[in-house]
């Protein structure tokens, strides 16, 4: 009888080993996860600058020197366009195409060559647009230059979407009219996409700047991303000397900076891109 009372002890000693073992595994399997998950929701920043390509370079080579991921906009068929195209994906930085498009209002001038206009026909939008492209090396996407007229009118954007869809090519809307139809007509087509959500230097001052990647922090906070434009050319410097120095605050703040097409996975669930 004694024996087996010990028996009985030492088995409900075990049972209660295992039962706390089974309890604490299980207590760092939900540890794990959740610091997974917050790895996962980590908020996340895009930085896209538009006006690579042009003779205007101020801006050019301080961001392309940065070690952080820029998204470089390059416009097509400019002096620089191919240089600055293989500079910028040779440094690792993002590519995509600055497209020129129509606006409501403004000069033909500040197009370019490559435009997009609306008197062109479908067969013409495209055949330019891809010509653009050829002058975009490792572009992975495009977003627009100007544009109000073209982005509102749903007919005129399709045809650059049917193209970039045979690239694999996703698209920002740079959102430059409130009436755009990018971001429709791309899900419509099951086409990668994102919106602009900041534009940084509208007004050309460091303060100004810095007051705007301060706002993008906030909406990456709360809606786990956020895609800021800038541009080099005219002020190029000081959008890039400002960039810089608020970079430190940015990962402070949590917010870890990506190339675009990492926000695009995002937002579309297409790891593809």
């Amino acid at each position: 009888m004694s024996h087996l009372k010990h028996l009985r002890t030492a088995a409900g000693i075990l049972l209660v080993c295992l039962m706390l073992g089974l309890g604490y595994w299980g207590l760092q399997k939900n540890i794990f996860t959740s610091k997974a998950a917050i790895e996962k929701t980590q908020p996340v920043m895009a930085i896209v600058i538009d006006d690579f390509g042009g003779a205007d370079t101020h801006g050019v080579k301080e961001f392309m020197a940065m070690d952080i991921p820029i998204t470089m906009a390059v416009m097509p068929n400019l002096s620089h366009s191919v240089e600055q195209s293989r500079e910028a994906h040779q440094r690792g930085h993002e590519v995509i195409l600055h497209q020129p498009m129509e606006p409501v209002k403004g000069k033909a001038s500040w197009l370019g060559p490559g435009a997009i206009v609306s008197n062109m026909s479908d067969k013409e939008i495209k055949a330019t647009f891809t010509k653009n492209l050829q002058t975009v090396p490792y572009a992975k996407g495009f977003n627009n230059h100007t544009g109000s007229r073209i982005t509102s009118n749903k007919e005129k954007i399709i045809p650059m979407l049917e193209v970039a869809q045979n690239r694999g090519l996703y698209v920002l809307d740079s959102l430059t009219s409130v009436n755009s139809q990018v971001i429709p007509a791309a899900k419509s087509m099951n086409i990668p996409c994102v919106k602009r959500d900041i534009f940084l230097d509208d007004v050309k001052s460091k303060d100004h700047i810095q007051k705007q990647l301060s706002k993008a922090c906030k909406v990456a906070k709360k809606q786990g991303f956020a895609v800021v434009i800038g541009h080099v050319g005219q002020g190029g410097n000081i959008t890039a000397e400002a960039i810089k120095e608020a970079i430190p605050s940015i990962q402070k703040e949590g917010i870890k900076l990506v190339p675009l097409s990492e926000i695009v996975k995002l937002n579309t669930g297409n790891e593809k891109i």
